[in-house]
């Protein structure tokens, strides 16, 4: 088994950040009298979307087996396996995926497509197309 680690652009980083930070800003600089149970609400709800946010930030990645893998995206588990794969090739599609970088692989099978960034895009790539060589 090997593991390829999910890639975090710097720009998905920075919307974490400022999501977070925004509010606090916001909260010290307003001047209204607000109810601070009316704050606690909506940090509450607010905050509460980092229990989505921050598992996609770190549990990000791939686990490769020699006739599958494990695609691993924040609370999801998906299992690929290789000789379902019709097509692999690198991607730069800005289309809303599971993929935390522009610097993508777009991986199609026969019932589904899914895009993933990896530190190692190439070495995937190179690893997947040898797996899939030996199955011929």
């Amino acid at each position: 088994m090997r593991t390829y680690k999910g890639k975090n652009a710097w720009w998905v980083i920075g919307i974490f950040i400022i999501y977070n930070i925004l509010p606090v800003i916001i909260y010290f600089n307003t001047n209204e009298i607000v109810s601070n149970i009316w704050w606690s609400l909506m940090w509450c709800i607010y905050y509460g979307f980092n229990i989505i946010l921050i598992p996609i930030l770190i549990k990000n990645n791939i686990e490769l087996y020699d006739d599958y893998f494990i695609f691993y995206y924040g609370f999801s588990k998906q299992r690929i396996d290789i000789k379902d794969i019709t097509k692999i090739e690198k991607s730069r599609n800005p289309i809303a995926s599971s993929a935390n970088s522009l610097d993508r692989i777009h991986i199609v099978t026969k019932n589904k497509e899914l895009y993933v960034s990896l530190k190692e895009n190439d070495m995937f790539i190179k690893d997947i197309n040898h797996r899939k060589q030996k199955e011929v």
